[in-house]
């Protein structure tokens, strides 16, 4: 069963309208029937099991039959600091984000840093975050943050209980060693694809953060950035 997104939709709603691409996507892809039962969510965390009622290209309408509130969402809450990235490295990471359950993704400018981010391309992005909340059957919709300075991410770490870096000089630790299992909030850190310089993180380490290592193999930010969400997700017992 899938999940569609109703952002419009009330917690209290009887009825759940869905219109543009979304209802072209259940009418012609997923080719649905008046009858079927499908899932629904506001991105609030609010999961709607629907009965449809009319299904047409422009327009579909299902009866509500339920509701659970947060039944995919982690316990803790996991945000993602991600480094600019040129291409699709970005898209690629707010969706694997997305789908294992991150709270929000930070864009954020660092010293090796190429890529810009515009209102078109952050507008993309929410929207790519919605294609990965369907597919992950979540309920709560990321948000995708304003793109900061590395100062404004110094400053972002004290929303958190912890903060944590992925960086490739250091050695000594993994995640199991700096974070602490008994944590409510963690903000991740991943670098641009030149990987942060000594005086970023010196400036992180005295702010708070705590360093680890993902191994001895070198990733690429992308891949990275899906290794270190995964891993706090498990760390505190929401993956795996």
């Amino acid at each position: 069963m899938e999940i569609f997104f109703a952002p419009e939709a009330m917690p209290d709603a009887e009825t759940i309208i869905f219109g543009g691409n979304t209802a072209r996507h259940i009418s012609r892809v997923m080719r649905h029937r008046p009858g079927d039962v499908v899932k629904a969510t506001d991105g609030r965390g609010t999961e709607f099991e629907l009965k449809l009622t009319a299904v047409g290209v422009s327009r579909v309408e299902g009866r509500v039959l339920g509701r659970r509130m947060r039944p995919t969402e982690p316990r803790h809450k996991v945000a993602l600091a991600q480094a600019l990235l040129k291409g699709r490295g970005l898209a690629q990471v707010v969706e694997t984000a997305t789908e294992l359950g991150v709270s929000e993704v930070i864009p954020f400018l660092s010293e090796r840093t190429v890529a810009k981010m515009s209102a078109v391309r952050r507008s993309r992005l929410q929207h790519v975050a919605v294609s990965g909340l369907e597919t992950s059957m979540r309920t709560v919709l990321p948000c995708i943050a304003d793109c900061v300075s590395f100062e404004g991410l110094l400053g972002r770490m004290t929303e958190f209980d912890m903060t944590v870096v992925a960086y490739e000089g250091e050695c000594r630790f993994g995640i199991d060693d700096v974070l602490d299992k008994d944590v409510r909030s963690v903000l991740a850190v991943v670098g641009p694809e030149g990987g942060f310089s000594e005086l970023e993180i010196d400036r992180l380490k005295v702010t708070g953060a705590k360093v680890f290592s993902l191994g001895p193999r070198r990733l690429r930010a992308a891949t990275a950035a899906s290794t270190v969400v995964a891993l706090c997700l498990q760390r505190l017992g929401d993956l795996g």
